[in-house]
């Protein structure tokens, strides 16, 4: 028998940073990471929600922080990963997840409009991963990171202009994050969805118009949180170690035809 190292999902002794961890697809990856062993941080804009995460997931038996954090002011990511270095004196895992929506015809939205959706889902995901490498760069013994981005950032979506916009930035900018990040041993890959039943989509979801995104995926369904929340484990963890600069799509084969 050859002599092969067997790969594991086992993540204790890892610090996890999840932005947007307090609610939906974060929320999920937040609980399958302390399920796994890792400490984990999530940030999020509300401050009540960051209470009530860190301690759901210190119950789990891990250490926790909720740190409120606007993703889109880079200063503020900046102090939040300080203030994790901080208390639990590394960061190994970082999920730029943090992220918003626009329904709305590209001829109707409005500078502000745009802005919003662009600071948080583009620059909010670069400030993250640029805060944690940094840490991670001075450790010097590599890290993962993994940015949310979505299956609407390969192929468009009718009224999502600004959305597929920073999803498609997101996607481009992870290669080259890999790129420049890889002899320190940082993996960054990008981790894209497909319809879930979340916060994000309350304006369709139970619509018609849902049924109808739902039927036109391979699988004929949505996916489950839990899923694309094994996705951001597997990338987490030492089954993805020679993957870097991939796009990850969990989509229901939504973009396969």
């Amino acid at each position: 028998m050859q002599d092969i190292a067997i790969p594991n999902f086992d993540l204790k002794g890892k610090v996890a940073v999840i932005t947007g961890g307090t609610k939906g697809i974060g929320y999920g990856i937040a609980l399958t990471y302390a399920n796994y062993g890792a400490d984990v941080v999530v940030a999020s804009r509300t401050v009540a929600d960051c209470e009530r995460v860190e301690k759901e997931l210190q119950s789990l038996g891990v250490r926790a922080m909720g740190i409120p954090t606007d993703v889109s002011v880079g200063a503020q990511v900046d102090s939040m990963i300080d203030k994790v270095v901080e208390k639990l004196g590394r960061v190994d895992i970082m999920v730029a997840n943090a992220g918003v929506g626009n329904t709305k015809k590209a001829v109707d939205l409005t500078d502000a409009e745009w802005d919003t959706v662009v600071d948080i889902d583009l620059k909010g995901v670069f400030y993250s991963a640029r805060a944690a490498a940094r840490q991670m760069i001075k450790q010097g013994d590599g890290g993962r990171v993994i940015n949310v981005a979505s299956a609407a950032g390969v192929i468009g979506a009718i009224g999502l202009a600004p959305y597929t916009a920073a999803k498609a930035g997101v996607v481009n900018m992870t290669k080259t994050l890999a790129g420049e990040w890889g002899r320190f041993g940082i993996t960054v890959n990008a981790l894209c969805p497909g319809y879930v039943a979340t916060s994000i989509n309350d304006d369709v979801l139970g619509t018609p118009a849902w049924d109808k995104i739902v039927k036109a995926t391979i699988l004929r369904r949505s996916g489950e949180i839990s899923e694309i929340a094994a996705g951001a484990l597997f990338l987490a963890s030492d089954f993805s170690g020679f993957m870097t600069g991939a796009t990850l799509l969990m989509d229901g084969g939504t973009t396969a035809l």
